[in-house]
């Protein structure tokens, strides 16, 4: 059964939309960037490598790749997309590519081009400033809001992007929704999200709930599918590639926003997650 209540709090942003040709081969290694993309081919071909897949671009056919989801991308010359870059937010820090199972792509249907199409009519001038993302993702472009004549501008706009969005996700639910509802953790989830530059035991949080320490631990890990440590961590190293792409903020700075003990233990931390030093995951940015 789907929980309303969650699907309320993703906080949808449109970034950029715009229709792109290309009339040489483009190829752009590596990239990381803070927020989702979506494309919809219409002419052309080309291929995205993630991980150690490699996704076939052709026309007809509607791609998402996730946020922080390393990718690179191989455009031909005659590849020609619509593309649209947008966040999702929410408070309590859950991101629906946990929540619910998500393709990276799908056959397109007419109303989906139309759905661009739409989008693209009425947010125009959104265009990324340049191709390359080692140019266009800089602190300037990428903290850059929309600006809304009206409010039927935006809810139009943000209904669109649900629309799209929901075309990749999968039919099952995964049955952390249901628990996440019935054992109201989401005070928890806000609670970390708004505490991680500071201490947090396993004790405090299991109060916030009036559970054990066991009972709650054992609860935690059905819903998040970590201990309650692991997600913490996790949520650290997602709040410190956010600010490495986004700021200009010194290692020591950003150490101290997320929380952690020492220099040697983050960039430890975050290698293993990332496969990154934090100094090379920068640099993806440009």
């Amino acid at each position: 059964m789907y929980s309303e209540i969650i699907g309320e709090s993703f906080i949808f942003h449109l970034r950029n939309v715009a229709l792109l040709s290309f009339d040489q081969d483009s190829e752009y290694i590596d990239i990381v960037s803070p927020f989702s993309r979506m494309y919809l081919i219409t002419e052309g071909n080309g291929h995205l490598t993630i991980g150690n897949r490699k996704i076939i671009l052709e026309p007809g056919f509607l791609y998402l790749i996730p946020r922080f989801t390393s990718c690179t991308y191989y455009f031909n010359a005659g590849l020609c997309h619509y593309y649209t870059h947008f966040s999702i937010d929410n408070p309590n820090g859950f991101s629906p590519y946990y929540l619910y199972p998500i393709v990276n792509k799908i056959i397109a249907n007419e109303p989906d081009r139309s759905l661009f199409n739409r989008l693209l009519q009425i947010d125009p001038n959104l265009q990324l400033p340049h191709h390359h993302p080692n140019v266009y993702q800089t602190k300037l472009w990428l903290t850059k809001k929309v600006n809304y004549h009206s409010a039927s501008q935006y809810f139009e706009t943000i209904g669109i992007l649900k629309q799209l969005f929901s075309r990749f996700l999968g039919q099952e639910q995964n049955t952390s929704v249901s628990a996440l509802m019935k054992y109201n953790i989401h005070p928890v989830l806000l609670y970390i999200q708004n505490n991680l530059k500071n201490e947090i035991s396993v004790n405090e949080l299991a109060d916030l709930v009036c559970f054990s320490k066991d009972h709650f631990s054992k609860i935690f890990k059905s819903i998040t599918g970590m201990a309650p440590c692991d997600y913490i961590i996790r949520k650290r190293i997602e709040r410190s590639q956010f600010l490495l792409l986004t700021t200009d903020y010194s290692l020591n700075e950003i150490i101290a926003l997320t929380g952690f003990k020492t220099t040697s233990y983050f960039c430890r931390i975050f290698k293993k997650f990332t496969s990154n030093t934090p100094a090379e995951f920068r640099m993806k940015r440009g």
